[in-house]
């Protein structure tokens, strides 16, 4: 096999971890399960998309260093901005479900805050990954 096709196989795969845990999270709200079950499955999801994420810049590392391309950096950054936006529906989703209080006025200002948080936090350390095999692919910083 190709090494793009073994790629494109474990990003597929890593995807589907992800979705897995969305429908873990849904069920486990939507058939009205205890807070404290509720939380793990929110928790479990937000590892799931740490443990993608820590895959798929270590892909986009392996690829940015052999091809010297950033095609897997930018789909990185686009799973990154799509999964902590859905992590922070399902933050505010549990906020209103079990009327759980709040630090902020808005019913809705939770939820963005924490996925703008882990959307910042994720793009900076991405950004730095990307930003350092730039520099060590390239031979004048070694004079």
């Amino acid at each position: 096999m190709k090494r793009k096709t073994v790629l494109v196989i474990i990003f597929v795969l890593l995807l589907f971890y992800s979705l897995y845990s969305v429908f873990v999270l849904e069920e486990v709200i939507s058939s009205g399960s205890s807070i404290r079950e509720a939380e793990s499955a929110l928790v479990a999801f937000q590892r799931s998309i740490w443990i993608t994420w820590i895959l798929l810049v270590s892909m986009a590392v392996y690829y940015k260093w052999v091809k010297k391309r950033n095609f897997i950096f930018y789909f990185t950054y686009a799973f990154l901005f799509v999964a902590f936006s859905v992590y922070g529906i399902y933050v505010q989703r549990l906020v209103t479900a079990y009327d759980i209080p709040s630090s902020f006025e808005d019913s809705y200002t939770l939820g963005v805050f924490s996925a703008l948080q882990n959307i910042l936090m994720s793009g900076i350390l991405t950004g730095f990954l990307q930003a350092a095999v730039w520099w060590f692919t390239r031979r004048w910083h070694r004079r």
